[in-house]
């Protein structure tokens, strides 16, 4: 099956719709979004990306993350991306935008948006064919895995996590 993005200016209006391999192999302008689900003690869950995906396999990311659809909301990714994911029903009151990223490549062209929920989750039911494997860390881990070991997260997330390191320590701070 196909996949559809909207093409976006540099203010991040749409243009047109296009497919994936468009969009990638033309480094064209389009939406992803990326999710951070922190549990009751303020831990981040990660996910480690499936074998088969094409950008970054086995490598950690977000809890959940993935493109835009043409003629979707950014909301409405992330909603999808979590339930698609890691297999949870999540609402767009459940998520809190903390930053957004203008393209660069870094994010593989795309204005992103980053979300958090505190929403608490029994379990997770991840998409093997997305998924390997999911952990919880403290931000503070995360920033000293990332400086000792790059190699195991997707270039995207250390571009994110750098950036959102502060907001998500200050949200685990105020919440």
């Amino acid at each position: 099956m196909t996949e559809y993005f909207d093409e976006v200016d540099q203010n991040d209006q749409i243009l047109r719709q296009i497919t994936r391999t468009e969009a990638h192999k033309h480094n064209i302008m389009h939406r992803a979004v990326h999710i951070f689900i922190q549990n009751e003690n303020d831990l981040l869950l990660l996910q480690r990306r499936s074998s088969n995906k094409d950008l970054d396999p086995l490598k950690w990311t977000t809890s959940c993350s993935g493109h835009v659809d043409a003629g979707e909301s950014y909301i409405e990714a992330a909603v999808r991306e979590c339930r698609e994911e890691l297999g949870i029903k999540i609402t767009e009151s459940d998520l809190k935008e903390i930053f957004r990223c203008n393209p660069c490549i870094q994010t593989g062209m795309e204005f992103v948006r980053v979300y958090i929920s505190k929403k608490k989750f029994k379990e997770f039911s991840p998409e093997i064919s997305e998924v390997s494997e999911i952990e919880f860390f403290t931000v503070p881990a995360l920033i000293e895995k990332c400086k000792k070991e790059k190699e195991i997260f997707s270039g995207s997330f250390l571009h994110l996590f750098q950036l959102t390191a502060s907001r998500l320590e200050a949200y685990s701070n105020d919440s």
